[in-house]
This record gives structure tokens, C-alpha cells and sequence, in this order.
């Protein structure tokens, strides 16, 4: 647990979850490069896609491959969402991370449903986060295309290292290492979410 709680601290204190701005002004490559990091510093928006890429994994060794189309499809949606959407689509993916974390910890295997609408769901919830706050298509395509990489980058990470792992170590503790590795996601986003509800990310 005092892990878990310096890691959240550090992590929490990466800046407040609100809307996010842009440099447009900025060549197609930095917009690029903004939107991607956009992603990756965020906790809020980074960790429940980091939690979606181990619960793919411990689905099936190909969890990821099968699930990404639903969750390109969830990205394209969630362009359109972040223009009718309020600053409360934070708390709601932040929400959603701690569910997906607490179903990769828990469950032995994930169903196919499940990891599927998880990923779709996930794939919305994440660029309605990043776009949040900008009217649809306000943003450049560069921005929009840096952001659907960062996301994508952060579940192929996870999930590629978890696949790796599971395939070159079929002992059951190897499983339940990822699944405490969910659970510590988890708990640094209920901190998170806590804080964020109090005021505390203000």
C-alpha cells in the first residue's frame, strides 16, 4: 500500500483533470507530438487505457488484435461525443478505469463481451476526454490524429509487454503478477478519482 500511495501522489500531482488546450498555431508535426503527449501525461485519461491493455491480454494471447477495431471504432465515436459532452466526462472514464482494472484483478479470464465493449467503451470514453471542451472537428487533424496514437500507444504497451510475459512464463503466478499489477492501477485511480471529487486536483 505505501507504493501504491507514492505512486498516486506522484501521479496526482501531474497536473489537474480539466480541458485540455492546444497549441494551433504549432507545425502539423508538434500538433502531432502534442496530442500524443497529451495522452501519455495525463493519469486520468493514461491509466484506465494502460488497465484496458492487461485485461486484453489476460482475455487471450490475441486479446489485443481482436478487440482493436471496437475500440478504433470507440475512438471515432468519441470525437463526436467530446463536442456534446462537459468537463464531468473525466470523472466518468476515470470511473470506467477503476471498473476495468477491478475486472482484470478479479476475474480469472475475461469474456469476449466483455473485453470487447470494454474496449469500445474505453476507445470513447478516451477521446472525448482529450477533445473535451473543443467543438467537433475545432482542432486540427494533426491533433486529432496525435491524440488516436497516444491512445493507441498506451493500450498496445501494456498489452504487448503482458502477452510476453504470459507466453514465455505459463506459471499461474505470472497471471496473478498482471492481475496485482491491475489492482495497483486501480487503486491510484479511486486516490485519483478521490481527490479529483474533493477539489483536490483544483
Amino acid at each position: 500500500m505505501k507504493r501504491i500511495g507514492i505512486a498516486a501522489t506522484a501521479l496526482i500531482g501531474a497536473g489537474p483533470a480539466a480541458a485540455h488546450s492546444f497549441d494551433t498555431g504549432a507545425d502539423a508535426y508538434n500538433q502531432m507530438v502534442e496530442g500524443t503527449g497529451v495522452v501519455l501525461t495525463d493519469p486520468g485519461l493514461l491509466i484506465p487505457i494502460l488497465a484496458l491493455g492487461i485485461l486484453l491480454s489476460l482475455w487471450d494471447a490475441e486479446g489485443l488484435p481482436r478487440a482493436w477495431p471496437f475500440y478504433l471504432l470507440g475512438q471515432i465515436a468519441g470525437v463526436i461525443v467530446a463536442s456534446v459532452v462537459g468537463p464531468w466526462i473525466t470523472t466518468v472514464f476515470i470511473a470506467l478505469g477503476i471498473v476495468i482494472a477491478a475486472l482484470a484483478a478479479l476475474l480469472p479470464r475475461p469474456t469476449k463481451s466483455l473485453a470487447i465493449g470494454l474496449a469500445a467503451l474505453t476507445g470513447v470514453g478516451a477521446l472525448a476526454v482529450g477533445l473535451e471542451g473543443h467543438g467537433l472537428f475545432e482542432l486540427s487533424v494533426f491533433i486529432h490524429l496525435g491524440l488516436i496514437l497516444g491512445v493507441n500507444i498506451a493500450v498496445a504497451l501494456p498489452a504487448g509487454a503482458a502477452r510476453v510475459a504470459l507466453d514465455k512464463v505459463a506459471a499461474p503466478w505470472m497471471r496473478i503478477g498482471w492481475r496485482v499489477a491491475s489492482s495497483w492501477l486501480g487503486a491510484i485511480l479511486v486516490l485519483y478519482l478521490a481527490f479529483e471529487m474533493t477539489g483536490g486536483l483544483s
